[in-house]
């Protein structure tokens, strides 16, 4: 799994930063959250297809978070998709879509398969689940986490081989879970060849919003948290007036949910430089970076 931050500015792009926008990629799908101005571009950059979207997901209908969303959605017309595309958002997100048909023209050769969600799981695809949480922002704004399923432990052919068990088709079934009976009759179970079964990688996306406790119960132990960090904390209370966050809050919330690793976006254009940033975050929670565009970071398996 590897995230990709193709913008992390955040209300105004600069030549710098552009507008929110993010790509995960898993199993060969890419999974696009927020989509701002500029992002088909910064896909491009990224060297990244938009052939193989998965799916978008919308955290809310701010026009800094979604007016890339009508050059994306004609691009990939031009592209000869077939197959539909998943847009989960909130309550509007389906109007703001059907808007953009009738103003530009817009009619896909594609399915636009569109779903307005609130909170709570609501998808899940193949080793994985969805869910979103409503953050402390306006409009109805919301947090998404991804939470893969456990993996199966590690397969010990010497074991396997120890208690005559052949090889082939057996040593497969072991490794996907069955419990297996030989010729003589006996029966196998994974956990007598098999670690136990791995943690699966959690990630959550989380902007704009003030510092809230449903993102740290969404959060807690992912391996990472892409938080907002607007605003330094000498700015705190701009930053709540305007249901933001500081880097600092961001990195309380990395901390108590105990996550692996926090990576800060949704940067004010008054911050050229963001070492006061990152030293205020990492005073708090020390696994932080300051996300820039096109930064990449990788999610490993879990090895136990």
């Amino acid at each position: 799994m590897k995230i990709i931050l193709l913008g992390t500015g955040g209300t105004i792009p600069t030549l710098r930063r552009s507008l929110p926008a993010l790509a995960l990629q898993r199993d060969g799908d890419i999974l696009l959250f927020d989509c701002g101005e500029g992002a088909q571009l910064q896909i491009v950059r990224a060297s990244l297809s938009p052939g193989k979207l998965f799916a978008i997901f919308l955290s809310h209908l701010h026009g800094d978070h979604v007016t890339g969303l009508p050059g994306l959605l004609m691009t990939i017309m031009h592209q000869s998709r077939e197959k539909p595309l998943r847009i989960f958002g909130p309550p509007g997100t389906r109007e703001y879509i059907n808007l953009i048909r009738k103003c530009l023209g817009f009619n896909p050769p594609y399915a636009l398969d569109i779903r307005e969600i609130t909170e709570g799981k609501f998808f899940s695809g193949s080793g994985f689940g969805m869910e979103a949480v409503v953050v402390d922002h306006k409009p109805h704004t919301l947090a998404f986490s991804l939470a893969e399923e456990p993996r199966p432990g590690r397969f010990f052919p010497e074991k396997a081989t120890a208690l005559d068990i052949p090889e082939g088709p057996l040593f497969g079934k072991l490794q996907r879970g069955e419990t297996i009976t030989l010729a003589n009759g006996r029966t196998i179970t994974p956990s007598m060849v098999m670690s136990p079964p791995r943690k699966g990688r959690k990630f959550v996306y989380a902007t704009d919003t003030r510092p809230c406790p449903q993102v740290i119960k969404l959060a807690y132990e992912a391996d990472l948290l892409v938080h907002e960090g607007m605003f330094a904390h000498d700015l705190e209370e701009e930053a709540n007036l305007k249901g933001h966050s500081t880097c600092a809050q961001a990195a309380h919330i990395a901390s108590e949910a105990k996550v692996k690793n926090l990576v800060i976006t949704h940067i004010s254009t008054r911050y050229q430089r963001t070492d006061e940033l990152l030293y205020e975050a990492r005073s708090v929670f020390p696994r932080t970076v300051i996300g820039q565009d096109l930064m990449e970071i990788e999610i490993p398996v879990h090895k136990e």
